[in-house]
Order: C-alpha cells, then sequence, then structure tokens
C-alpha cells in the first residue's frame, strides 16, 4: 500500500525574529505551559521514516519556548534545556502537568526500548520537574511507589488546578491494550495520591483529554473504551467540580445538531472565553487521521459544537498539541499522514477563527 507519513511542527505567528534552536520533530510528548513559557518533554521521533508508529526512537529532551515577547514563527527562540546533572527518563504518550508556578509532574509514558524500565506495570513513573531556573531545569524521580502513586499508563490525560492534577485514565504500558478505568488526583501537599469516585464518572479510557474550565471544572471528553471497544462520542462529556469537597462527576448537556466524528489522539485547548478548540486526531484503529477542527461553547445550555473550517489547513494529524497564548494558539508537532508534507506549519489563529497563514518546508514520501 502506498502511503505518506510525516512529523510536522507548527508555531504562533509573531512579529520579532530570533535566532534559535531547532528542535527535532516528534510526536506523543508531552506538554506544560508556566509562567508565560511553554515546556515541552521527549515522545517518539523518526527524522528518516525508518521505524513504526510505536517502534520509533522515543527521546527524553526538554525545550522551552518563552511566550513573554513577540517573536518570529519561521524562527522561534526555542531552548534545549536539558540537564546532565538530573536528566528525565525517555518517554512517550505521557503528561506534563504543573502543581506550582515552577514546578510540574511528570508522569507515565511508554518507555524506549533503551530505557532502563524493563518492567512496564509497576508505580514506579513519578518525575518531578523544577523550572524555576527554566534554562537549567531539575528532575527528580521518586521511588516506586511514592506518594501511593498508581501503576505507570500512557495516553492517559492530566490536568493541573488548585495546586492539584488530576489523572485521567490511560492505557497499560505493557502491550495489553487495557484500559484504566480508576482516576486520580495528586497532591503535592501529601505527597499523595488520591483515587476519585468513579460513580457516573468516565469509563476506562484512553487517548481522550482532560480540560479545565475558568470556573474550576474538570471536564472530560473524546478517546476510546476499550470495554466498549468504541471512540467515546463528542456528545458525552464528563464534569468534575474541583472547588468543591466532595467531589462528584455529572454528565453535561451537548446539543447534538453538529458533533465532531469521534477519535483519539486529538489536540485540545481552553481558550479565554472558556470555549474549547480540538483539532485533528485518528480513528479507533489508529490508522487514518482528521485534519477538522472544531469549539466547543460552554456558555450555552446546551454547549453547542461548531466546526472552524480553518483549521483543515493543518492537514490530518495526530498526537500533536495545542496550547493557548492570549488570545492565539500554538499548535505543534504531531504525527501526519498527507501527500504534501510540512516541517513547518505557521499558524495564528485570531479570536474570529477566520485568519489563517501557512508556510511549508520541505516535503517526504514513506512507501508503507
Amino acid at each position: 500500500m502506498l502511503g505518506f507519513r510525516d512529523i510536522c511542527f507548527a508555531a504562533l505567528l509573531l512579529h520579532h525574529s530570533v535566532a534559535a534552536y531547532s528542535p527535532v520533530p516528534r510526536w506523543g510528548q508531552a506538554t506544560v505551559m508556566i509562567d508565560d513559557a511553554l515546556f515541552i518533554h521527549g515522545g517518539k521521533t523518526d527524522q528518516f521514516n525508518q521505524f513504526s508508529y510505536t517502534s520509533a526512537q522515543t527521546i527524553n529532551d526538554i525545550i522551552y519556548l518563552p511566550l513573554s515577547s513577540p517573536f518570529d514563527a519561521s524562527s522561534p527562540p526555542w531552548k534545549l534545556v536539558n540537564s546532565s546533572a538530573s536528566p528525565t527518563p525517555a518517554v512517550a504518550w505521557h503528561t506534563l502537568a504543573a502543581f506550582s508556578s515552577s514546578d510540574a509532574l511528570l508522569f507515565g509514558g511508554l518507555p524506549g526500548p533503551n530505557s532502563g524500565t524493563v518492567v512496564f506495570d509497576l508505580p514506579d513513573s513519578a518525575v518531578l520537574l523544577d523550572v524555576s531556573n527554566p534554562l537549567q531545569p531539575q528532575a527528580t524521580a521518586e521511588p516506586s511507589s511514592w506518594a501511593n502513586e498508581p501503576v505507570r499508563r500512557m495516553r492517559h490525560s492530566a490536568s493541573s488546578t488548585g495546586g492539584r492534577i488530576y489523572v485521567i485514565g490511560g492505557e497499560q504500558a505493557d502491550g495489553s491494550n487495557i484500559d484504566f478505568s480508576e482516576h486520580y488526583v495528586f497532591d503535592i501537599n501529601g505527597p499523595s495520591f488520591t483515587l476519585l469516585p468513579s460513580s457516573n464518572g468516565p469509563p476506562d479510557i484512553s487517548g481522550h483529554t482532560s480540560l479545565v474550565l475558568s470556573g474550576g471544572q474538570l471536564v472530560v471528553f473524546g478517546g476510546y473504551s476499550g470495554s466498549r471497544g468504541a471512540l467515546l462520542p463528542f456528545t458525552t462529556i464528563w464534569a468534575l467540580d474541583t472547588t468543591q469537597s466532595m467531589l462528584s462527576w455529572t454528565l453535561l448537556s451537548i446539543s447534538n445538531s453538529s458533533v465532531p466524528t469521534p477519535r483519539q489522539a486529538f489536540a485540545a485547548v481552553v481558550l479565554p472565553d472558556d470555549k474549547v478548540l480540538i483539532h485533528g486526531g485518528a480513528d479507533a484503529d489508529l490508522l487514518d487521521s482528521f485534519s477538522d477542527g472544531w469549539i466547543l461553547d460552554t456558555t450555552q445550555n446546551p454547549m453547542v459544537w461548531s466546526q472552524v473550517n480553518a483549521l483543515a489547513q493543518l492537514g490530518p494529524r495526530r498526537d500533536h498539541f495545542a496550547a493557548a497564548s492570549g488570545t492565539q494558539v500554538i499548535f505543534g508537532f504531531g504525527e501526519c499522514i498527507i501527500a504534501t508534507l510540512c516541517y513547518q506549519l505557521l499558524m495564528q489563529v485570531r479570536r474570529l477563527w477566520d485568519q489563517l497563514w501557512c508556510g511549508c518546508g520541505s516535503s517526504r514520501i514513506r512507501y508503507i
């Protein structure tokens, strides 16, 4: 079969040109925004199209993009900030979430083939990352069972609010393709991982997203449920009010007049007006990728999905990220399955979502 694949990279279009480090393309990375700065860790990379989706090289670099000053998207000021004194693990499909203005929890992920981790179903994946000096981050790998952490997982989600991190679902990293139905909250003050209530909550789920709205409401949607053998519809969105002392799950009311196709491994971000943007993703078998983008208006009752046609110009991609900076959004990295391939897709999305600027670099064709 003739197919096409590449790894795409996108950046915010701004104004001031700065020479910068050029990061390797990747997918399955972990991303966190801390104090107007974007930190990205790890993932999979295959610059010469030699490996499969899961067998490609796993990396452990940390790259840093300051967002406090304007820059030219053709040369974003990425900085490689690895610390040889406290290296981080080489993992993919993990999470990175902040619990303070200078600290984050790196959790889970599939280790690379050359990793010292040979058993993938142990509670040994927690790493604390101190970015108080963003150019010299310090990583502390915690011992097995630290803070009562759950077993390693991949393709889960992690969202932070109020100094706590909510870890939802995920897939066992041992190749069994079994999804987790247990969800946790991490509190550094324990430190502790505590099981969240399960009643009315998300089922076993992976490849989904979880996001926190401005009022502290955690929303969970999308992804795949192994027990149901299907992708979950975008008319089913679970919510958890994290401001309450007694946590409980509810289902939100969603209009079914226009809804995205079910998918997993998509990019999602909360916009300043509490609307939620999604782009791309893949089907249940991770064979076909989507190029469409949508916005969920959470301020309406019922909540309403609307398609954003301009986002289709990003092309089909999965395992990428979206991050909001003010009224603009950065889309980055991911695996693309398209005939004309881009190393750099430069995008500016304004509040009206009708302005798109795109430029392509080298293209490659892969026969699979």
